[in-house]
C-alpha cells in the first residue's frame, strides 16, 4: 500500500481529510462531543504505518500544527485582553493538557512536543512580558498582596519557555526597593534592632517564596530550588545589607542584645535558631572585619560586666563563626574567654596567699588580667583612686608582677565596677562603675563639689565624667538620685555643682546604678573606621608578602586577583587599596618592580 494508491496525493482528498480532521479537533476544543474521534485515530494509525515522514507528517501533522497555530494565536489575543494573568495562565495550562491528551488518544506521540511548542509560542512567548507586567494581576500585584500560589503559577509558566529571568528581575527589583527602604530610612537607623529584625523577617519571607514558588521539582520530599532565582535573591540581600555602612555594627548590637542578660535575652532553646539567622546575614557582609571589631567590643563589655546570659551560648556562637571562617577570625575572641578563666585562677591563688600570710587590705578586690592583643582596650588617663582602693590595687600588682616577671600591668578603671555601702537614713548597698565609685567617695569629705573640682580630684576624662554624673543624678522608678545637681538645666557645665542626696530612698536595699549608654558618636565611628582601615593595611601587607614569597615573581593582575581572593572572607579591598600597599612594600624593600616589565614584581628576600 502506498500514498498514491490511497489517493492521498489527490489535493481534493487531502483537503477533505484536513477539513474533517480540524472539524473533529475544533469540536473537542470547543467542549463539544466529537463522534468521529475514532476516525482520526484510525487515520493516524494508517498514515504512520504507510510512512510517517512522507504521509503522516505532511498530510496530517503539518496542517494540524498550522491550523492550531492560527487558532491559538486568535484565542490568545482575545482571552488575554479580558483575563487576569493567573486566569490566562490557567487557560494555557488547560490547553496544554488537552492537546497532550489528544495526541495520546488520536495522534502520533512525536506530535506532542510540536503542539506544545505551538502553544508556548502563540500563548506564552508573545505575551510573557505583558503577563508579568499586567496591571492589577501581574507579578508586582502578586508580590504586593503576597499571593504565593499565583506566583508559583507564573513561575511554572515562564519556566516552560526558559525565561525565568524575566520574572526574577521583577522579584529582585521589588525586594531591593523594600530592602533599601528598610535599611536606609533615617528614622529606622535610630532603632538598629528594628533594622535587623526587619531584614531577618524579609529574608524569612523570601525563603518561603523560594521554597513555595521557585522550586523545580520535589525529590524524596525535598524541594529543589531554582538556582537562578536563589542566586538572584541572595545577591539582592547582599546589596541590601551592604548599602548601610553601619550594618555590621547593627548586627553585632543585635546579637549582643540576645546574649546579654535582660529583657531581650533568649531562652536556651532559641539560641541555635537565632544564631543561624544572624550567620545568614553575616555571610552577606562584605566588611566582616568591621563586624568583628564591634563584636569584640560588645563581647568585652558582656564579659567584664558579667552580663553574659550564657557562657555556653557565647562559645556556641563563636564556634559557628569559627566553622564558617576559620580559627583566624575567632582566635582573639577565644583568647578573651581564656583570659577570664586564667583570671579566676589568678584571683583564687592571690586570695589563698593572703589567707596563708594573714594579709589584709582596705577592701576586697577582683581583677581580670586582660591580654592587650585580645581585648579592645582604649587608652585612658590615669584616674586618681581613693587612698584605700589605691593601696589595695598596688598590693595585687606587686603579687602579680612577682609571679610573672617581665610583664606590665595597667589598670583600665573605665571597665570596672564597685560595690559600696552608703548610709542615707538607712544603709544601702550600691553597685556603681569604678568612675562613679571614685566620684562618690569624694563626698565622704565634702558635701558640695563642682564639676571642675571633681575633674581635678579624679583626673577622669570630662566626657566620661559627665556620663558618670548623669547616671548618679538620674532618678528611675526604683530609687531617687544619689547626687543632686544644684544649677538649673540638664546640661552639665564646668560651673555645675553637686551635693549628696541625704533624702535618698530606694525600694530595694541593693541598688544598681544603671550606666547611661551613649550611642557611638560620629567621631567615635570615624575612630573605629580608622582602626579598621589601619588593620586592613597590615592584613594586605601580610597577604601580599605571603604571595610574593611563594611566587617570587608575579604579574600585577595576578597579584591583585590572589590578594582579593585571600582577604575576601574578611573585607573587599579595591584595586587602588592593594596598589597603595604594593607601593609601600616597594618603598620598604619587601619587593621590587621587575626590570623586564613594569607590570611584574619580584620578591626581595
Amino acid at each position: 500500500i502506498n500514498a498514491e494508491y490511497m489517493g492521498l496525493k489527490d489535493v481534493r482528498v487531502l483537503e477533505r481529510l484536513r477539513t474533517l480532521t480540524m472539524k473533529i479537533i475544533q469540536q473537542e476544543r470547543n467542549g463539544e462531543i466529537a463522534p468521529q474521534r475514532l476516525f482520526l485515530k484510525n487515520l493516524t494509525k494508517m498514515m504512520v504505518e504507510v510512512n510517517k515522514h512522507e504521509v503522516y507528517q505532511p498530510c496530517l501533522e503539518e496542517p494540524f500544527l498550522k491550523d492550531s497555530s492560527d487558532y491559538y494565536r486568535l484565542e490568545a489575543a482575545n482571552y488575554f485582553a479580558v483575563s487576569t494573568t493567573p486566569d490566562y495562565i490557567r487557560k494555557v495550562f488547560k490547553r496544554l493538557d488537552e492537546e497532550r491528551d489528544r495526541v495520546e488518544r488520536c495522534l502520533d506521540e512525536t506530535t506532542k512536543i510540536k503542539i506544545e511548542n505551538v502553544i508556548k509560542q502563540e500563548m506564552i512567548n508573545i505575551y510573557v512580558q505583558q503577563l508579568i507586567e499586567k496591571e492589577n494581576s501581574g507579578c508586582l500585584s502578586m508580590l504586593n498582596d503576597w499571593r504565593i500560589e499565583e506566583l508559583r503559577l507564573l513561575y511554572e509558566c515562564v519556566k516552560l519557555i526558559d525565561n525565568v529571568q524575566a520574572m526574577v528581575n521583577v522579584v529582585k527589583d521589588y525586594l531591593l526597593q523594600n530592602g533599601l527602604k528598610l535599611v536606609t530610612d533615617p528614622e529606622a537607623n535610630q532603632q538598629p534592632m528594628n533594622i535587623i529584625d526587619g531584614v531577618l523577617d524579609l529574608r524569612e519571607k523570601y525563603t518561603q517564596l523560594l521554597n513555595q514558588a521557585f522550586y523545580n521539582h520535589i525529590e524524596e520530599g525535598r524541594r529543589h530550588i531554582d538556582k537562578l532565582a536563589e542566586t538572584s535573591i541572595n545577591k539582592t540581600f547582599e546589596d541590601i545589607v551592604n548599602r548601610n555602612h553601619r550594618f555590621p555594627e547593627y548586627l553585632s548590637l543585635y546579637i549582643d542584645s540576645k546574649l546579654r542578660k535582660g529583657k531581650t535575652q533568649l531562652r536556651d532553646e532559641e539560641y541555635d535558631l537565632v544564631f543561624d539567622k544572624v550567620l545568614l546575614l553575616f555571610r552577606y557582609l562584605k566588611e566582616k572585619d568591621v563586624f568583628e571589631k564591634y563584636y569584640k567590643s560588645h563581647l568585652a563589655k558582656r564579659l567584664l560586666g558579667q552580663k553574659c546570659s550564657s557562657e555556653e551560648a557565647e562559645r556556641a556562637f563563636i564556634g559557628k563563626l569559627k566553622t564558617e571562617y576559620g580559627h583566624q577570625f575567632t582566635s582573639k575572641l577565644e583568647g578573651m574567654f581564656q583570659d577570664m578563666k586564667i583570671s579566676q585562677d589568678t584571683m583564687t591563688s592571690y586570695k589563698n596567699r593572703m589567707q596563708v600570710n594573714s594579709e589584709k587590705t582596705h577592701c576586697d578586690i577582683t581583677v581580670q588580667v586582660l591580654t592587650t592583643t585580645y581585648w579592645p582596650i582604649p587608652k585612658t588617663a590615669n584616674v586618681k583612686l581613693p587612698m584605700e582602693v589605691d593601696e589595695t590595687s598596688r598590693h595585687f600588682m606587686r603579687y602579680y608582677l612577682n609571679a610573672h616577671s617581665g610583664r606590665k600591668l595597667n589598670y583600665q578603671l573605665n571597665l570596672g565596677n564597685a560595690d559600696l555601702r552608703m548610709y542615707a537614713g538607712k544603709q544601702y548597698e550600691i553597685n556603681v562603675s569604678t568612675h562613679q565609685m571614685v566620684i562618690l567617695m569624694l563626698f565622704n569629705k565634702a558635701d558640695n563639689l563642682s564639676f571642675t573640682h571633681i575633674t581635678e580630684e579624679t583626673n577622669i576624662q570630662p566626657s566620661d565624667l559627665k556620663r558618670a554624673l548623669f547616671s548618679l543624678c538620674h532618678a528611675p522608678k526604683t530609687h531617687s538620685p544619689i547626687l543632686l545637681k544644684q544649677d538649673a538645666g540638664k546640661e552639665i557645665e564646668d560651673h555645675s555643682r553637686f551635693v549628696f542626696n541625704q533624702d535618698f530612698k530606694s525600694k530595694f536595699v541593693k541598688v544598681k546604678i544603671s550606666q547611661i549608654i551613649q550611642k557611638e558618636t560620629d567621631d567615635e565611628a570615624k575612630e573605629t573606621r580608622g582602626k579598621v582601615d589601619e588593620d586592613r593595611k597590615w592584613q594586605l601587607d601580610a597577604v601580599i608578602v605571603r604571595v610574593m614569597k611563594s611566587r617570587k615573581t608575579i604579574e600585577h593582575s595576578m597579584l591583585l586577583g590572589e590578594v582579593m581572593k585571600m582577604v575576601a572572607n574578611r573585607f573587599t579591598p579595591t584595586a587602588e587599596d592593594i596598589k597603595k600597599r604594593i607601593e609601600s612594600l616597594i618603598e620598604r624593600e619587601y619587593m621590587e618592580r621587575s626590570r623586564d616589565s613594569r607590570s611584574k614584581y619580584n620578591y626581595l628576600a
